[in-house]
């Protein structure tokens, strides 16, 4: 996990920060960025992605394990979305958004 220095406020600044980001969107995925003074990241999911908390909570934990190595060093706000698609706990499910996060950060 990250500090909570690093986690983006996401109430108080996101109209703001959408007008201005740049877009990438995977199957799974939307990601918003724009350059910062300081790295930062949220993870949205929906409950329309998994009614479990406990499924919602290992993608978030997957998602800041696997994206932030990569931005922390680039100096970028990003906050990813999960696309309202029914997601399961597996393997599976895991190396694909791994395969999907890492395709993103290419496009930035």
């Amino acid at each position: 996990m990250i500090s909570k220095l690093h986690k983006f406020p996401l109430r108080t600044n996101f109209l703001s920060f959408r007008a201005r980001a740049n877009q990438a969107s995977s199957p799974h995925l939307r990601l918003f960025s724009l350059p910062s003074p300081r790295s930062s990241l949220a993870v949205v999911i929906s409950k329309k992605t998994s009614k479990l908390a406990t499924t919602r909570n290992w993608l978030k934990r997957l998602t800041y394990d696997t994206f932030w190595p990569l931005i922390a060093k680039r100096k970028l706000a990003c906050v990813v979305f999960y696309q309202p698609l029914p997601l399961k706990k597996s393997p599976a499910t895991k190396n694909q958004l791994i395969i999907e996060l890492q395709s993103l950060f290419k496009n930035l």
